[in-house]
């Protein structure tokens, strides 16, 4: 249940703190008071869409805080704080959410960042949330399944989940079935690719992801060898030549640097440098000449790297750009081609899978079927009994079952809720016949049997009681106050029979300061909600008679507690 409610800087209110009660909590106050903005202010905790707008006009940030008493929720929430690593208390959590007018909002459970749906996730546990237009559940035909499948007993969920492990099977199935016969030509057409690029890289002979780099050195020594032995040749011109050449000057050279040594021994050091100079010189002409002895120009090789060299380059261009990239676009050419050549995409084969998998899902739906049956039947008693309660008893209510065309995650079931709110009407879906106060009855009669199943430890109400008479107000109360036995129910009414019906009542009220606006929110003592509920009656005009019919109203509500 929701313990404490903490909002700053949201909408028109500037800072609040409301603690709520167990049972039914009636909240009052005149249309504008902010009501409303306080279930906007829950709604946010549970994962709502946060704006911009509902910063309070001048401010920077809005911050709304629930705390709220897990109860019988405590330990699925604690298995959903421990998949997302989020810290918890066994009998508490603590939600915040943050709006800034610039940078990211922020959501925090039990202190620590978390996202929006996991939010979400976590909300679906804690509070259900139903305004005068709610259409979620009753409006919305494919839902109605669902109402159907979470009041039927915990054999339907195993039969449920069976079918659906074998469902999403066949799914998977005839979608690639589909695949194959929509698609056959485009398949022929890209196995005929496949193979061609297949016999063009297997032509190749690819190995080595670095043959490309190595063929390019050869090429480039090749391709340059006259000019590789011109330039040797000159060098050992220089080098040989009896008269000027490298070797007689280096060694005239070397003759005067030992001259120096004779002279003083400062000069050793030098001298020893100019002799490894001249014999590291001759080193390298004796290397030359070993390089040059080992060269050779070959034309057939030449053309045979200069051609290989073409294709590796022209297979870069297709399949690369580095070869090594070319090597790996190969292998995933090889393993696309083996699904087509081991049968991995047979028809034959997938259609006896589907067959399969069909005929056991058809005995699975007609177990599932029966189940809902029993489960509708005795639905309609219940919901014909709550809507009498809420003087709708001569309206007929039916569950109507067809069949879909094709298997679906929930079966071969589809679902309408029917109703004939007047005799002598026929029965149609409640989308094309149900009026708002009726609409209204139907959501409460709901509730009030899901509300037995359902998670959640609070259900709000936001003017649910909206465009009906004072004697249906009266039965819509007392059907609130009976949901909130088992659950926390809080609810915004002008209606003066539901806030009669209540266990506790809040006063919401507009405040005008300093030309800012603030809301308040105050528990009503008793006296207090004796005025509260007399002035809804009568008006501004409270006179003792209304105060006594206010008394009368609350006591007949007491009476039949």
């Amino acid at each position: 249940m929701l313990v404490e409610l903490d909002i700053k800087n949201f909408a028109i209110i500037k800072a609040l703190k409301v603690r709520f009660q167990e049972k039914m909590t009636v909240l009052i106050g005149e249309t504008g008071a902010g009501k409303s903005i306080l279930i906007d202010a829950v709604s946010l905790l549970m994962g709502g869409r946060g704006q911009k707008e509902m910063i309070r006009s001048g401010e920077d940030k809005a911050l709304v805080t629930g705390l709220f008493d897990l109860g019988e929720q405590a330990k699925q929430i604690s298995l959903l704080c421990d998949e997302y690593g989020l810290p918890h208390d066994d009998n508490q959590l603590v939600i915040s959410r943050e709006l800034a007018t610039k940078g990211r909002n922020i959501v925090r459970i039990n202190g620590q960042l978390t996202t929006i749906n996991v939010l979400r996730e976590v909300g679906n546990y804690l509070v259900d949330i139903h305004g005068q237009n709610d259409q979620q559940i009753l409006m919305n035909q494919d839902r109605q399944i669902d109402l159907v499948d979470n009041y039927a007993p915990s054999n339907l969920k195993e039969e449920l989940s069976a079918y659906q492990d074998n469902y999403y099977k066949w799914k998977k199935l005839t979608d690639q079935l589909h695949h194959l016969r929509q698609d056959a030509q485009e398949l022929a057409q890209r196995q005929d690719i496949l193979q061609f690029q297949n016999n063009e890289l297997e032509a190749a002979n690819l190995s080595d992801p670095k043959e490309d780099e190595k063929l390019e050195d050869e090429f480039n020594e090749l391709n340059n060898y006259q000019k590789i032995a011109d330039a040797v040749h000159y060098f050992m011109q220089l080098y040989d030549d009896d008269e000027h050449g490298i070797e007689t000057l280096l060694g005239d050279a070397q003759s005067a640097a030992g001259d120096l040594t004779e002279f003083s021994n400062k000069f050793n050091d030098f001298a020893k440098t100019v002799d490894d100079g001249v014999y590291a010189l001759s080193d390298a002409r004796s290397e030359l000449s070993s390089l040059m002895d080992q060269m050779d120009f070959d034309e057939e090789r030449f053309q045979e790297v200069t051609n290989r060299l073409d294709l590796l380059n022209s297979l870069k261009k297709k399949y690369g750009p580095s070869l090594e990239e070319v090597l790996d676009f190969y292998q995933n050419v090889q393993k696309e081609l083996a699904q087509f050549e081991s049968g991995g995409l047979d028809e034959e084969e997938i259609q006896q899978k589907i067959s399969l998998l069909e005929s056991k899902m058809t005995k699975q739906t007609e177990k599932l079927h029966l189940i809902r049956e029993q489960v509708a039947h005795k639905l309609e008693v219940q919901i014909k009994q709550e809507l009498a309660d809420l003087y709708m008893e001569k309206a007929r209510f039916a569950i109507n079952f067809d069949q879909t065309k094709t298997f679906t995650p929930k079966g071969t079931d589809e679902i309408a809720f029917l109703i004939a709110p007047n005799p002598g009407e026929d029965l149609m879906p409640l989308v094309k016949i149900v009026s708002g106060g009726e609409q209204s009855r139907l959501i409460l009669a709901l509730k009030a049997i899901f509300s037995r199943v359902e998670p959640v430890g609070t259900m709000i109400f936001d003017e649910i009681d909206t465009g009906v008479s004072g004697r249906v107000s009266a039965a819509i109360g007392q059907k609130m106050h009976s949901i909130g036995q088992d659950k926390q129910v809080i609810t915004i009414t002008h209606s003066p029979q539901v806030a009669a019906a209540g266990d506790q009542r809040y006063l919401v009220a507009k405040e005008v300061k300093d030309r800012a606006t603030f809301t308040q929110v105050k528990p009503l003592a008793q006296n207090e909600t004796v005025t509260a509920i007399a002035q809804m009656m009568a008006g501004s005009n409270i006179t003792t008679a209304a105060k006594q019919n206010a008394i009368d109203l609350i006591n007949s509500f007491n009476k039949r507690t």
